[in-house]
């Protein structure tokens, strides 16, 4: 006997509207309703907490990676290797696994890593998300998780540190089981492909076919063992193919400032984050960074209107972000530039979200943090989907 119903939220990192309108194929003859969605300033650290919660971050107060706070900063023991030969330290398979180390020293249960952030500069930053977002919850809001745990309904969602495949696998097990209610598949492999090539090609479009025959599978599945499959394919962010890069860190050393005494400095992949200790660093940073060429200061009221601006200054006292497609390098996030990337302007057009659907999309889902509303409305006890859209 077949269980009532389900519903399936499908996350495809990087999965863009711009990417899907150049492989239409994806799900064709399954989708009933599609829209583009504006994504958050920022990255994953800002994008996933706000689809689980419902809240922008300046709400839920998680958006970037690493914020300034030398006196929270759980690892300032690492200020010790500040020494040691950067040709070593420097290697990507050193710093994945120091990473690993010391997450597993310092107990962090969330998504951590140091990327390419100096030694000597890390003791001055604390860590956003040393809790895992999808088991634990945020430090600030409820997720939709918290919810289901607390109404004891069952549901699947992805184990981290394993693959897609791993990941489909599962899901089919629990629909095949009538086991779960609810369902959140996050699958990683678009956002990582694009990173290495670009937004666009042959491989990107093999990728999607791969996922489009994944997710046909488990829909299958789903419809063997259930009345009722609601389902919707998303994303938190598009992706850029990169245009060039930039020296940003070369042209703000060159003001002659004292980092750590006059300022303080985080250079993401497409932004620079700072903090002015000084009269001398809220003179000169501003003066450089307000007619600079290959970016803009956002004000206040950008920040506001985008979500991601903080009375306390937790994230920067000034933010910069690059012009789009123009990528910070080096930074505190690689030393060489990648074909794509994403993180500029989310009114850039290779910025957007989108969202798929088998149901009805709401007149009033505009940015990606509102989806949380269209999980809220699948869960079990409501009426159904299609009656209320």
């Amino acid at each position: 006997m077949k269980k009532p119903r389900v519903a399936l939220f499908i996350f495809i990192d990087a999965f863009g509207w711009e990417v899907y309108q150049r492989n239409r194929f994806f799900l064709d003859g399954l989708v009933q309703d599609s829209k583009r969605l504006e994504t958050i300033l920022g990255y994953s650290s800002a994008c996933d907490p706000s689809i689980i919660s419902g809240l922008l971050p300046s709400e839920h107060r998680m958006w970037s990676s690493f914020y300034y706070s030398p006196s929270t900063c759980p690892y300032r023991w690492l200020r010790h290797l500040r020494w040691l030969p950067d040709s070593f330290f420097s290697r990507g398979r050193v710093r994945y696994w120091m990473s690993k180390w010391i997450k597993k020293l310092h107990g962090f249960t969330g998504y951590f890593m140091i990327y390419s952030v100096p030694f000597k500069v890390l003791p001055y930053f604390d860590y956003s998300e040393k809790r895992s977002i999808w088991r634990e919850g945020l430090v600030r809001g409820t997720t939709l998780f918290n919810r289901l745990d607390r109404q004891g309904i069952p549901y699947y969602v992805h184990a981290s540190g394993t693959s897609d495949e791993a990941r489909f696998a599962a899901l089919r097990d629990d629909l095949r089981r009538g086991a779960i209610d609810f369902a959140y598949l996050s699958l990683g492999r678009l956002d990582a492909l694009m990173h290495k090539i670009g937004n666009s090609g042959p491989p990107v479009s093999e990728l999607l076919r791969d996922y489009d025959r994944q997710i046909r599978d488990t829909l299958a599945t789903a419809e063997a063992a259930y009345e009722q499959v609601s389902w919707y394919v998303f994303t938190d962010h598009g992706m850029h193919n990169t245009t060039g890069r930039y020296d940003l860190i070369a042209d703000v050393e060159k003001l002659g400032l004292v980092y750590g005494t006059d300022y303080v400095a985080f250079y993401d992949a497409t932004m620079g984050r700072f903090w002015t200790l000084t009269d001398k660093a809220r003179a000169a940073l501003p003066r450089l960074l307000a007619s600079h060429p290959q970016g803009r200061l956002l004000s206040d009221e950008e920040l506001r209107e985008l979500g991601v601006f903080f009375d306390d200054r937790l994230y920067g006292d000034l933010i910069f972000l690059m012009n789009s497609a123009v990528q910070l390098v080096p930074s505190y996030m690689g030393s060489a530039q990648m074909p794509g990337i994403h993180g500029f302007h989310p009114h850039d057009p290779d910025s957007y979200a989108s969202i798929l659907s088998n149901r009805p999309l709401p007149d009033s889902l505009k940015r990606i943090h509102e989806i949380y509303g269209l999980m809220e409305r699948e869960l079990p006890g409501l009426d159904s989907p299609a009656a209320r859209t």
